[in-house]
């Protein structure tokens, strides 16, 4: 009798310490939002990623090709803390950003 395990490929490695640059910036559900910061605002700098209602500080980055990158990172809300990832995903020539994790939002657009 022989058994055979199926395993699901590893995670990429994080090889990154910081969010790259092309990633960094404020994003916003339209550009009307942009400086007032709306529902859907999230703030991207090299070291953290914020949301209205919580934010990761990055602990690694594992970049997937050009255009997306999984961010590790220690989450914090008013209620909660642990560790996770989200995948960050660029559209439209870097216009727009798809924030992923585990369900996927309308892309947010770039600020000025």
């Amino acid at each position: 009798l022989m058994f055979v395990a199926g395993c699901d490929e590893a995670p990429p490695v994080a090889t990154l310490g910081e969010v790259p640059g092309r990633f960094v910036g404020q994003w916003e559900q339209s550009l009307a939002d942009c400086g007032v910061g709306g529902a859907w605002s999230v703030t991207v700098t090299p070291d953290e990623v914020r949301f209205p209602d919580s934010t990761i500080a990055v602990t690694g980055v594992a970049p997937d090709g050009d255009d997306a990158a999984r961010v590790d990172g220690k989450f914090r809300s008013a209620d909660a803390e642990w560790d996770g990832a989200v995948r960050l995903e660029l559209g439209a020539g870097g216009k727009e950003l798809s924030v992923v994790n585990g369900s996927q939002l309308e892309p947010r657009v770039k600020c000025p």
